[in-house]
């Protein structure tokens, strides 16, 4: 699962793991943390190279388990994932994503046969243009024999296909490559390293981004990685009753769901908070599609990243790519028609990752404390909460310098309440009930313009502007300092359960009859 050496470099090379070292010069000894596994997937070449299944084992460190990447290879054909069906009429998986798959589940390779290499205007590694008018645009990974790396602009501009497979081999599709394509679903790899929304200008017919794992993960074992756990528990609770929990890392935080567990025993309590610097709206689009008429929102979004909690820009950011890297499945189940900025934010996050370490998908977040080290035992529980004990602050005092506005005149109305309203009322419309509860924050690390007034008058703003319930005291979540740990919307562990008890209370009330005991 790793080693203790950061120029090491673990690839699967079919049923084993190779083990690199670059630039040897000394002898050197190498730790490597390995354990052993009781679950293994098989695959099948389904017609691909070398022949034979390939058995690989799989450490069980989620609740849904990642497959393997490219095992195989086929002469004029582009791997594009796994199904537990030859002929691809089964459930599919990408390269790298996560499967609701056990024990025993057989993959078969799934292929596109590339389009015929005479249709294409192609020299130095470069399409210049296309002639063929298929529904189904396969790009060759190489033309007579040479790497297709560029597409160029005007390439494939009024292009009719409705999907494009992309090659491994691609690293660069030029502004205007695709421009007024009808293109409705693209699959690529995340070998690609140079895109844009301009390479895709006009395409209002995209709707669905299907991403190849070729190189390592890099994020495995950290925070981000969490919201593919997360989502895996809400995936699996997706026909119980169940109180969903959503903000950013205050909420990792902020609760302890073994409270709210035992005091509404007729819901299952899912914690998807995360990170509140990447935009929530892809996160509540994913979240809302595995909730149903009945079930519980609570949202606590964050002032100090009140752009991004309250959905006021569309734009799928590079945050989320981090978030998603865990299982590239999460992704391909949005509509890229609700967004903007995607392949530009897909770029940025491809470029953060180059140069950082390589790490296993075996790897998990609850192996490792906040700051990436390893756990003295595991940080997350099943719900989601960070559980690893905190300790109160030594003092009231702020951590950072950051001083939030607790004041109405920074909330516009068309900004932040309007969108956020739309987007709630996406749950509202389906049965789902949503209510708002304040996140926790120091007291002290407020704006210089916030006052006793200001704040009791954010409060009545959000209350009448709003369109789902505030069911809790603003005053309330103005917590003392001592009570968090490390920022200033951290709570420490005490912090946490106190916090909890307060938003059991507020709840129930909500919830009146039927609530809490």
């Amino acid at each position: 699962t790793g080693t203790d050496c950061a120029e090491a470099v673990l690839s699967r090379e079919g049923g084993r793991l190779l083990l690199t070292l670059e630039n040897v010069r000394y002898t050197r000894a190498v730790r490597l943390d390995v354990r052993r596994s009781d679950v293994y997937f098989t695959y099948d070449p389904n017609g691909g190279y070398p022949e034979g299944r390939v058995t690989v084992p799989v450490t069980p460190s989620h609740l849904r388990l990642n497959t393997a990447g490219a095992l195989f290879s086929r002469e004029g054909f582009t791997f594009t994932g796994w199904n537990t069906r030859a002929d691809g009429s089964g459930t599919a998986v990408g390269p790298g994503s996560r499967a609701d798959a056990g024990e025993g589940t057989v993959f078969y390779a799934q292929w596109a046969q590339w389009t015929d290499e005479r249709l294409f205007a192609f020299e130095g590694g470069v399409i210049s243009g296309y002639s063929g008018d298929a529904d189904t645009l396969v790009i060759p990974a190489s033309i007579r024999g040479e790497a297709v790396v560029t597409l160029k602009e005007g390439a494939f501009e009024h292009c009719s296909a409705s999907t494009v497979v992309f090659p491994d081999s691609l690293r660069t599709v030029e502004p205007g490559a695709f421009r007024d394509a009808s293109v409705r679903v693209l699959s690529l790899s995340d070998s690609l390293r140079t895109v844009s929304d301009y390479s895709f200008e006009g395409c209002t017919a995209l709707e669905t981004l299907r991403i190849r794992q070729s190189a390592a993960p890099v994020y495995a074992g950290t925070y981000y990685a969490s919201f593919a756990d997360k989502f895996d528990r809400l995936l699996a609770l997706k026909d119980r009753r169940k109180i969903v929990l959503f903000s950013g890392s205050s909420a990792r935080f902020g609760y302890d769901s073994a409270m709210i567990d035992r005091a509404f025993p007729d819901y299952e309590v899912v914690n998807m908070g995360v990170f509140a610097y990447s935009n929530a709206l892809p996160q509540l689009l994913l979240i809302r599609s595995c909730m149903n008429p009945g079930d519980v929102l609570l949202l606590s979004p964050e002032l100090d990243a009140a752009k991004r909690q309250f959905c006021t820009e569309d734009r799928l950011d590079a945050p989320f790519f981090s978030l998603a890297e865990a299982d590239y499945g999460l992704v391909s189940r949005l509509d890229l028609r609700q967004f903007s900025l995607v392949f530009s934010s897909f770029q940025a996050y491809l470029s953060a990752r180059d140069g950082m370490e390589k790490r296993s998908y075996a790897l998990s977040p609850s192996d490792f404390d906040e700051d990436g080290n390893p756990a003295p035992a595991p940080s997350y529980n099943a719900y989601g909460d960070y559980v690893l004990y905190r300790p109160n602050a030594a003092s009231d005092d702020p951590l950072y310098g950051l001083g939030v506005p607790y004041t109405p005149s920074y909330y516009r109305k068309e900004q932040y309440i309007d969108p956020f309203n739309r987007v709630m009322k996406t749950f509202t419309d389906a049965g789902i009930r949503v209510f708002m509860t304040y996140s926790p924050r120091n007291r002290q690390a407020v704006s210089a313009d916030t006052t006793e007034d200001s704040i009791a008058a954010l409060d009545a703003y959000f209350r009448a502007n709003l369109e789902i319930p505030v069911i809790s005291d603003i005053f309330e979540s103005l917590l003392p300092g001592r009570w968090f740990y490390g920022t200033d919307n951290h709570l420490s562990t005490e912090g946490a359960a106190r916090r909890t008890a307060q938003v059991i209370r507020d709840l129930a009330e909500a919830l009146g009859e039927g609530g809490a005991p």
